[in-house]
């Protein structure tokens, strides 16, 4: 199954590549390539001039139905690994939080955070992405 892609998200989260902190670069890297893998696309599509969705159910935001925040399917709970990378590139997310979760990155690259810091990160995306 692929999702909608959206190109202005895309360019948004590209633009974090230029980042002076690596692990928001790095993180913005992997959320562009998830996007791409995720839309059922390749890079050489995505530079195309013209991209044009595929599927041809649209809900009245433009995106197929079931498609949820940077274009992930909603049809599947999201890992702490990329609800973390939503939040941390979300606008929406308080620089506090950001700050925060920094201190997060190595452990939730790992997978060792505890089942309290992954309920909170449920939470934080829940207020700040979804």
């Amino acid at each position: 199954m692929t999702t909608a892609f959206n190109r202005a998200t895309l360019a948004k989260v590209l633009e974090i590549l230029d980042s002076s902190h690596a692990g928001e670069a790095l993180a913005a890297a992997k959320l562009a390539s998830a996007m791409v893998r995720e839309a059922g696309l390749t890079w050489d599509e995505i530079l195309v001039p013209d991209i044009r969705p595929r599927a041809n159910q649209l809900t009245a935001a433009g995106r197929p139905a079931g498609s949820g925040p940077f274009g992930y399917r909603r049809d599947r709970e999201l890992s702490p690994h990329e609800q973390f990378f939503m939040v941390l590139l979300s606008p929406r997310t308080p620089t506090d939080i950001k700050r925060k979760l920094r201190n997060w990155e190595a452990r939730v690259l790992d997978g060792e955070i505890t089942p309290q810091e992954t309920q909170d990160l449920k939470f934080m995306y829940q207020s700040f992405v979804a």
